[in-house]
């Protein structure tokens, strides 16, 4: 029987995996799918905007973070405390910094780096291989694209950066070993980028463009696995700071954070399983004591200590809903948080600046991250929920996804084993 089983392989599974294997505890992940390091930006935004109408982003970020804490008394960054949230953004720093891709940045300011679309990014940390890119620098640009790869537009980055005051061009590269494939994806260049024959090439293509360039941007695809190696090859080889620009998933920095995370735990005797759909729950006075999970051949039952959700919100399947309205937990049929009835779940205007309501949708907790029943009391003594299921923020809205999920899943990780009790289960399905 494993101490601690994680349900959910996103961010905040594999940070609270990462941290009760780093604790000596055993551990299972037992997850359908990978989550959002394979979507996001590959940086970990702590708090974008706030107050949410204010339209310019954070700039004094631990000042924005505690106004926040005060006056949304049940927001999980007032629920985990500061200095928790410093805490696991430093020890995060240092298992990058290990694992040779170091996250700069802190809670001090926000990096302002450019997106997919030439817009302000506000983030907290960022690698490496983004910082020079940051928008507080009036540095000319050169933005640099593939022709045989659809998913970025330099000359949109280019325009839409020079029309908020960053002078910037672009060019897009018809290199040879691009143009002989049948299908050119971000995973394909960034394996050719760590060889040096294709960065010869992509070199030389530049070489022409460089002269009004005083740092130059690539889409986010500068190496998957030697990604730190690559990109400071660049930058000496062309003679400037390089700089990259997420773009549209797969995120090739999201799934170098996912490789760092997933190789520390298994290195250090954690277990990881995808494609296992966790179903259904066995329980027993007030504690959790095994889980049901499907996969294409058979059921199976794991048995834990100790047990933490993390299998997302609305966009991520840990929480559904139907056309009569209701809105459910998919494993322990958790009380929600939310909107009243399904005429508001949606405001007219798809893009809205105050959100829409079915997005605030999750699980209340308390300070130790425990489910609670509407009476405010936990439901299940041994069960904890993290990320993007908690109720009480709008993380879309905040910039503040990868933060709430990095702290949560840090603190459940680090938490003290539950001593089990040998009991009889009885079966609990939604």
């Amino acid at each position: 029987m494993n101490d601690v089983l994680v349900i959910g392989a996103g961010l905040s599974g594999l940070v609270a995996a990462w941290q009760a294997v780093e604790n000596g505890r055993s551990v299972r992940v037992v997850a359908k799918g990978w989550g959002i390091t394979h979507w996001h930006a590959g940086c970990i935004d702590v708090l974008g905007y706030y107050p949410l109408d204010n339209p310019e982003p954070v700039v004094a970020l631990e000042t924005a973070v505690s106004r926040l804490a005060t006056e949304h008394p049940q927001h999980p960054y007032a629920l985990i405390r500061l200095d928790n949230l410093q805490t696991a953004i430093e020890a995060f720093k240092a298992l990058c910094a290990t694992a040779n891709y170091p996250l700069h940045g802190s809670l001090t300011r926000n990096w302002l780096l450019p997106s997919a679309l030439g817009t302000f990014r506000p983030t907290c940390l960022a690698p490496a291989t983004m910082i020079a890119g940051d928008l507080t620098d009036n540095t000319p640009m050169l933005i640099v694209g593939f022709s045989r790869w659809l998913d970025f537009a330099p000359a949109l980055v280019a325009d839409n950066l020079t029309h908020q005051g960053i002078q910037a061009t672009h060019v897009t590269l018809d290199l040879p070993s691009l143009r002989q494939r049948k299908i050119v994806t971000a995973l394909t260049i960034a394996n050719l980028m760590e060889t040096p024959a294709f960065r010869a090439e992509l070199v030389n293509a530049l070489k022409p463009y460089l002269s009004k360039a005083g740092r130059i941007g690539f889409p986010a695809v500068l190496g998957y696995t030697q990604a730190t190696a690559v990109h400071q090859t660049l930058q000496k080889e062309l003679g400037r700071p390089v700089f990259e620009i997420p773009t549209l998933p797969p995120s090739i920095p999201g799934m170098r954070l996912h490789h760092i995370l997933l190789h520390t735990i298994r290195q250090k005797g954690g277990m990881v399983l995808e494609g296992l759909e966790a179903t259904a729950a066995t329980t027993q006075n007030g504690r959790i004591t095994g889980l049901y999970t499907s996969a294409a051949t058979r059921h199976r039952l794991h048995h834990a200590h100790h047990f933490i959700l993390a299998t997302g919100g609305i966009l991520g399947g840990g929480i559904t809903t139907n056309y009569t309205g209701e809105i459910t937990e998919t494993i322990f049929n958790l009380p929600l948080s939310t909107p009243v009835n399904r005429q508001s779940w949606f405001r007219r205007d798809f893009l809205d600046p105050q959100g829409h309501p079915i997005y605030q949708t999750g699980v209340r907790v308390n300070q130790q991250l425990q489910p609670l029943n509407e009476n405010g009391q936990p439901i299940y003594e041994n069960l904890q929920a993290i990320g993007t299921i908690l109720a009480n923020w709008e993380p879309i809205r905040e910039r503040s996804l990868e933060g709430v999920a990095l702290a949560t899943g840090f603190i459940a990780g680090r938490g003290k084993t539950v001593t089990s009790h040998k009991t009889q289960t009885t079966s609990t399905s939604n």
